[in-house]
């Protein structure tokens, strides 16, 4: 109960950090999509209950700070996340160099999707202008990967272990 309490909390500061204080720092020349490789540790890690919802309130935040169009983040997450899901359940997902590698692929796909939707919803063709940040995104994601695989995993145990000594439980 208490993670459902505490996710929008956590997640609209994880938004405000990746947006902000990153974008402070790299000058708004890069960026890390520390809310994508959360989804993708949900998809590895999470119940299908709790990473689908925590991937619905991630896209969710971010459509509703920097989304376009009005739900492409939540579909595109929910999509990452589900098949984040369908790997974990056929590989084992726990090496540092298939989580770098499958961080790296789902961040040129989530990248992709943004170019497919300007060029079908806009006409515009921003492949080769969004190819190189892309790419350096997409490698930025799945280097710090594992680093943010630890984070998450510590928080989770630490959110468990508060809700298992919440006063409904005794």
């Amino acid at each position: 109960m208490i993670y459902y309490l505490l996710l929008p909390v956590f997640s609209l500061l994880l938004l405000t950090v990746q947006i902000n204080i990153l974008d402070i720092l790299f000058s708004g020349k890069a960026g890390l999509e520390i809310s994508l490789i959360l989804v993708i540790y949900a998809g590895f890690y999470l119940s299908a209950i709790r990473g689908g919802i925590l991937s619905f309130v991630l896209g969710f935040f971010l459509d509703s700070i920097t989304g376009v169009v009005p739900g492409f983040f939540v579909l595109s997450y929910l999509l990452i996340f589900l098949i984040s899901k369908a790997v974990s359940l056929k590989v084992y997902a726990g090496g540092m160099i298939f989580t770098i590698g499958f961080t790296f692929i789902c961040a040129l796909f989530g990248k992709l999707l943004i170019i497919l939707m300007y060029e079908v919803l806009y006409g515009i063709n921003v492949f080769y202008d969004i190819l190189n940040i892309s790419f350096l995104q997409a490698v930025a994601a799945g280097v710090f990967a594992p680093a943010f695989f630890v984070l998450f995993h510590r928080l989770e145990v630490l959110l468990n272990v508060w809700e298992a000594r919440s006063p409904d439980r005794l």
